[in-house]
């Protein structure tokens, strides 16, 4: 008789489970319709593979399939303004890359302020290195700030673009390092490896992915790495704070993010959504293959490192007198 009873109560309370989930669901029913992720970038780089790599996981998740569309243009700002002008209501979030803190302090007149967007998740860190030919003789950092004080702007740095957040690594270096480079904008990051090899520039700043090779070869030499602590596979070599510029920063880091007045209960699903995909065990194993390291962050983790780049960022611009023509 017990044995029934208690039977009985589990049915009853299991299907109540089940009537009050479904309540639930039919009061919140989002998401509606596909989930679109919009790409600031073009097709075929890390921020577009992480995106798709993560997009069916999301989806499953969900119940509703993540649609990802590439939306280059305007460094990066064509994607944000189609996130600001789209409806809030959980189906349009975009992929945020280093440049999403830096665009609003180099561009005017854009048509949405940042206020508009609230970050999610930091999903990825992508470390860089601060690197030089090998023909040019330095093995620290010490040395090489040496060499360049020694011909005041007659050397030279590339980066892949005014704006980005190797060519802020690189105004940052000169500020705290005291040394006169020139910089040098390029269109394509294998540009800047190919002159770097052949010493037509004395520095960069470059993600692992692109010189890990050639650093393994000897042919470019790693002076400090742009991260918190060392990599196991480069166990040489300091990082910016082990060589004295703590200030240092310029990492390429991915997120996502959406509009600010989004429903709360909406960003948590989607924040808890992309943050357990990107951690699940052979996506970190593909993402580190090509140099990204997995961080998941909170929401409220990222805002908090952003505020503090965009303050690092107010400062360099401001002594660099860095402007977007």
């Amino acid at each position: 008789m017990v044995d029934r009873l208690t039977r009985r109560t589990l049915l009853a309370a299991a299907g109540a489970s089940v009537v009050a989930t479904s309540r639930a669901q039919a009061a919140d029913p989002w998401p509606t319709k596909p989930i679109r992720v919009l790409m600031p970038f073009g097709a075929g780089g890390s921020m577009d593979v992480l995106s798709r790599l993560l997009a069916p996981m999301v989806s499953e998740q969900r119940g509703k399939q993540v649609v990802v569309e590439n939306r280059p243009g305007a460094t990066g700002t064509v994607a944000m303004a189609a996130v600001a002008s789209a409806p809030a209501d959980g189906h349009t979030l975009m992929f945020t890359g280093s440049s999403y803190p830096i665009v609003s302090l180099l561009m005017r007149n854009l048509p949405f302020t940042m206020d508009a967007f609230t970050p999610l998740s930091r999903l990825t860190i992508g470390p860089t290195i601060l690197c030089v030919p090998s023909q040019l003789g330095v093995k620290t950092v010490a040395e090489f700030v040496t060499a360049a004080k020694a011909q005041p702007g007659k050397w030279s740095y590339g980066s892949s673009g005014i704006g980005t957040s190797v060519h802020m690594g690189g105004e940052l270096f000169k500020m705290y390092a005291g040394v006169d480079l020139t910089h040098v904008p390029y269109k394509a990051t294998p540009a800047i490896v190919a002159d770097l090899l052949e010493a037509r520039l004395q520095m960069s700043v470059l993600g692992v992915a692109d010189v890990r090779q050639y650093i393994l070869s000897g042919q470019i030499r790693g002076l400090a790495l742009s991260h918190t602590e060392r990599m196991p596979e480069f166990p040489d070599l300091p990082t910016f704070a082990e060589a004295g510029y703590p200030n240092v920063r310029a990492s390429n880091d991915f997120g996502i993010a959406i509009r600010a007045d989004t429903p709360a209960p909406i960003r948590a699903r989607l924040e808890e959504a992309y943050r357990t995909a990107v951690r699940r065990p052979e996506i970190v194993k593909r993402l580190t293959d090509i140099g990204l390291i997995v961080v998941g962050t909170s929401s409220a983790e990222f805002s908090r490192v952003l505020a503090e780049d965009t303050a690092r960022y107010v400062e360099v611009i401001r002594v660099a007198n860095i402007k977007l023509e």
